[in-house]
């Protein structure tokens, strides 16, 4: 049998066997697989190498696109970049997002930033204590420091001294320098409260001088204060500036600041103003309140730096802008600081600003402003405010409304309504309330239990140290209006106000040792009270000197002295003085003699005579003089009459006065010596002596 010949077929290829396809199969998927997750890996690991290397910018968008996927490393990083708006904007919010979304994932890191911007931007101090307590849990100090210093503030939750000493003690155990600062300061304030867990000064200037060591500004700062007091430690303010000048160096404001007031001072240092300026200068530049106004207050002296009201201004506004208590202050000093600091309208926005924080000294001063008509707004307004105030406690804003109250303005007038007040305002402890007490219940509520309730009114108030309650306490003892008079008792209070300057308590004083009432009679006693009251513009009190000085009482007889107390008096208005005076332009002995001038002294003493023996006999003497001047003489009598006010108290115009007065020289007897002198139209004067102005009358 024949076969058929077929040509030659290629070699066929070989199939694998199945035993070796799979492996193959399965590696090159593992490769790919690799390789797809390395590819993914890429850009996280790359921009976090490359934000760790400090190339922020060239890591931003790697991170951007690692955090989208979902990246915790490239999140937190990327939260730092936006934290610190370095190579993007700074965008707190979204960082907030980012560290929240890390530590979710439970990163240590994230946590601290998130609970830090938790705070800052929500005000949530709960969520920001749980998410320190997670960083906490796993033993990261920082974490503990912020978690021990919340618990021991109260903050995000009861306070719990017990965890916050465990958890700062902890942490600054673990180098952590602010625990150990934070540590150190909740034993110094616990000790102070008597708190057994507290610690000594000692105790606390050893953790502050660990986490000094270690850099921290506080902690310096801390320690500086102890140092300075000898607390714990032994004073020595040589250190304790040096101390000060390590934190400041290290731009601790506050270090600065206490450092600039030593060499204000002196204290550890040289007194040097200009580097107290600098200082100052450096932590005012840093925020710090304390150190603007004391900078605003050197600008305004020229201390240590050439005079700058300006500057000094715009300080004083960045402060009252910056804080509530710079307000406050600035408040007092432009509504009730020297005159030359005053300034309405800074007083008005400062003032305006502290009250609405709730400070109540600064309503009151607003309100009395308004009040008093030296700072914009009306009466209603500035009522308004001194009400707020008082119904805060602010003793000054009650007596202000008491006052009120009894003028009507502003409030209703209510005299019980301003019993009410100033009874408050003196159980407040304002000694000015307790002597309106004492007024109102004499005077607007008389009665012989009043009158007594009024003598202890005045007698806490003038114990207290008021001038105007001891004159009134005097004035009531001596009267006897609510017992027998008790002139010892009154003398002593009359004195402590004569003490504090009280012209009218200085006059009664010299009465009282005039007259040997309450006391041993003494003329030089009596002549220095009268003479600090009449230096004081008493009136009275000067006629008093002006006839002891004539007359020699307490003094060597001095007839030119008299004449110038007297022409002070006069010009006041005080009749006795008037006679007097014209008593000497009449005699022309010490001054010279001006029949014009006895006549207008004359005329106005006799105007409204009383009783007063001196005054009549000075209208009797008036009539003569009268008949004896020509018309012309009467003429300009008259016009001087016309033109005559009596004058306030002025020093500076009363040194004029007296200054222009022309004395007869010593040797000079004067015309109403001579036999032959002649009063105007030929009549001959009245003869008088060499010694007494009264002759005339």
């Amino acid at each position: 049998m024949s076969t058929l010949s077929l040509p030659d077929a290629p070699p066929a290829t070989r199939c694998p066997r199945p035993g070796l396809l799979a492996p193959a199969a399965y590696g090159l998927a593992l490769l790919a697989a690799m390789w797809l997750v390395a590819a993914s890996c890429a850009t996280p690991e790359l921009g976090s190498r490359l934000f760790d290397k400090g190339q922020a910018a060239a890591a931003l968008p790697l991170l951007e696109t690692a955090a989208a996927a979902g990246s915790v490393p490239s999140s937190h990083r990327l939260g730092l970049l936006l934290l610190a708006g370095e190579a993007a904007p700074r965008d707190l919010p979204r960082a907030l997002t980012l560290f929240s979304f890390a530590a979710s994932r439970d990163h240590l890191p994230s946590l601290i930033q998130a609970g830090d911007l938790t705070r800052s931007l929500t005000g949530d101090d709960a969520a920001a204590a749980g998410l320190y307590a997670r960083a906490a849990q796993r033993g990261d100090a920082m974490a503990m420091t912020r978690l021990g210093v919340m618990r021991a503030t109260g903050a995000g939750g009861p306070t719990d001294m017990d965890a916050a000493l465990a958890l700062l003690t902890t942490a600054a155990k673990a180098g952590n320098a602010q625990a150990a600062t934070a540590l150190g300061q909740t034993l110094l304030s616990l000790g102070a409260a008597g708190d057994p867990r507290g610690g000594s000064p000692a105790e606390a200037a050893r953790w502050f001088e660990t986490a000094g060591q270690a850099g921290d500004a506080e902690a310096l700062t801390r320690l500086a204060e102890l140092v300075a007091a000898g607390r714990g430690v032994p004073a020595d303010a040589a250190q304790a500036a040096s101390l000060r000048r390590r934190a400041a160096d290290a731009g601790y404001a506050p270090a600065a600041y206490d450092l600039g007031l030593m060499y204000l001072a002196g204290q550890g240092v040289s007194a040097y103003p200009l580097e107290a300026a600098r200082l100052f200068e450096r932590a005012a530049e840093a925020g710090h309140v304390g150190a603007m106004v004391q900078l605003a207050d050197m600008y305004f002296a020229g201390l240590g730096v050439f005079r700058d009201p300006a500057r000094a201004l715009a300080l004083y506004d960045a402060a009252s802008q910056a804080d509530d208590r710079a307000a406050a202050a600035a408040c007092r000093l432009f509504a009730a600081g020297p005159e030359d600091r005053r300034d309405a309208d800074r007083a008005v926005r400062a003032c305006a600003k502290a009250a609405e924080a709730g400070d109540a000294p600064s309503a009151m001063l607003l309100g009395l402003g308004m009040v008093r008509g030296r700072l914009p707004g009306d009466m209603p307004q500035g009522a308004a405010l001194l009400a707020r105030a008082a119904w805060a406690g602010n003793a000054q804003a009650m007596y202000a409304m008491a006052l009120l109250h009894l003028s009507g303005q502003g409030v209703s007038g209510n005299p019980a309504e301003a019993f009410r007040w100033c009874a408050q305002a003196a159980d407040a402890g304002l000694p000015e309330a307790k002597a309106l007490l004492g007024a109102l219940s004499e005077e607007e509520f008389p009665s012989a239990a009043n009158l007594a309730k009024a003598i202890d009114f005045y007698r806490d108030a003038a114990q207290a140290g008021d001038a105007q309650a001891s004159f009134a306490l005097g004035s009531l003892l001596s009267k006897g209006l609510a017992g027998p008079p008790d002139f010892a008792e009154a003398r002593r209070w009359y004195e402590q106000a004569a003490t504090a300057g009280d012209p009218r308590a200085q006059f009664n004083l010299g009465l009282m040792h005039l007259t040997g009432k309450g006391g041993p009679a003494s003329d030089a006693e009596a002549l220095r009270w009268m003479r600090e009251a009449a230096g004081r513009g008493d009136a009275h009190a000067r006629s008093n000197v002006a006839t002891m000085t004539l007359t020699g009482r307490g003094t060597p007889s001095d007839p030119r002295e008299a004449f110038r107390w007297y022409r002070l008096a006069a010009g006041q208005g005080h009749a006795q003085a008037q006679a007097m005076l014209a008593g000497f332009y009449y005699e022309g002995r010490v001054v010279p003699r001006d029949f014009e001038s006895a006549l207008f002294w004359l005329t106005l003493a006799s105007r409204t005579p009383g009783s007063d023996a001196l005054l009549l006999r000075a209208g009797r003497a008036k009539t003569v003089l009268e008949k004896r001047l020509p018309p012309d003489q009467l003429e300009r009598v008259a016009a001087r009459l016309a033109e005559y006010k009596p004058a306030g108290f002025d020093p500076e115009a009363e040194k004029l006065l007296v200054e222009s007065i022309k004395f007869l020289p010593p040797s000079a007897r004067g015309p109403g010596s001579s036999a032959t002198a002649q009063a105007p139209g030929g009549a001959p004067p009245p003869t008088v002596s060499a010694a007494d102005p009264k002759a005339l009358f």
